[in-house]
Order: C-alpha cells, then sequence, then structure tokens
C-alpha cells in the first residue's frame, strides 16, 4: 500500500513539473473557439483587422504562441513563419518600382516577387497565414492589376474567410 501511495505521488509530481504547476488557460469570448454566435465575431484564430490579434494556438501550458516575443501589434502584422529569402527580393523588387522612372517590366518584376510569396503562404494550408497571402497579393495586384491567377487564387481565400463567417483581413489594403 506504501509502494502505491508513494508510487502515485511520483507520478502526480511529475505532471505538475512538466506543466509547471500551471492552471490551463480559461476559455474567454477572445480565446474560444466556438461556432456559436457572441457578440465578438473572432475565435481563438482571430482573423481580423484587430492590432492584437494572436498568431497562433495557446498552449495549454499557459501564454499564446508569441508570448516569449512580447506579443503587440507588431505580431499582427508579421507572419509566425520567416521567409528571409523571399522578403529580400520583395524589397529588392519594391525598391526598383518604386523608383521614379520605374518601367512597366519592374512593376511586374515586383507584382511577381510579392505573388511568389503569397503563393507560399496560401499553400501552407495554415489558416493564420491566409491573411498574409491576402495582403501580398494585393499589393502585387497593385503592381500588375492584369494577373488573373494571382487574382484567382485571393478570391479563393476570401471565400474561405466567408464560408467560415469570419471577417475579411484588410492587409494589403493600406494606402
Amino acid at each position: 500500500m506504501y509502494k502505491l501511495l508513494v508510487g502515485s505521488l511520483l507520478v502526480c509530481a511529475a505532471m505538475l513539473a512538466s506543466c509547471g504547476g500551471a492552471n490551463p488557460p480559461v476559455a474567454t469570448t477572445s480565446n474560444r473557439n466556438s461556432n456559436a454566435p457572441s457578440g465578438n465575431s473572432q475565435t481563438s484564430l482571430q482573423h481580423g483587422t484587430s492590432p492584437s490579434a494572436n498568431l497562433g494556438v495557446a498552449s495549454s501550458h499557459g501564454g499564446g504562441a508569441d508570448s516569449a516575443a512580447g506579443g503587440g501589434a507588431a505580431a499582427s502584422t508579421k507572419p509566425p513563419v520567416e521567409t528571409p529569402e523571399l522578403d529580400a527580393k520583395i524589397e529588392k523588387a519594391d525598391a526598383k518600382a518604386r523608383a521614379s522612372g520605374a518601367s512597366q517590366p519592374d512593376k511586374k518584376a515586383a507584382a511577381a516577387a510579392y505573388f511568389e510569396r503569397a503563393d507560399f503562404y496560401r499553400d501552407q494550408g495554415l489558416p493564420t497565414l491566409y491573411k498574409f497571402a491576402l495582403r501580398d497579393y494585393r499589393i502585387g495586384l497593385r503592381y500588375d492589376p492584369s494577373a488573373s491567377g494571382p487574382r484567382e487564387r485571393m478570391d479563393e481565400i476570401v471565400k474561405i474567410y466567408q464560408s467560415m463567417g469570419r471577417p475579411i483581413p484588410d492587409l494589403g489594403n493600406e494606402p
């Protein structure tokens, strides 16, 4: 009987240590994932224009995916994946396309760079990346409004948001 009691206590202690002893987060209107209507139209994925949108899934060990990074408004406009090569390509092409006297091929190159990163975000299949894909499709279409493939892929993402009853993010609509 003594061995059973000691063994149970050790198991409980190990479980508490692995979770840090913290209680799991309590569901609130800002972090629940429910199809029930409420006053708040966003759920735990928070696809929207809210500057405090949480990009990621809250851990059962407490805190959000960006809690270690400090979170905040900057986190809502920064994707949770790194794309340094695509970012550098966009930065270079965008600078060239914005320069005075930029040619049509310069603008199409900038559009292609944005479309490449948008396709990357879209093809990951992660709903948290769809708003970033929308942003890049929108910016790319400013440089090349005749691009039909990217426009169709952008419209597909918009339909996904509509089918889920979620607000369509405004990223990329800024002046």
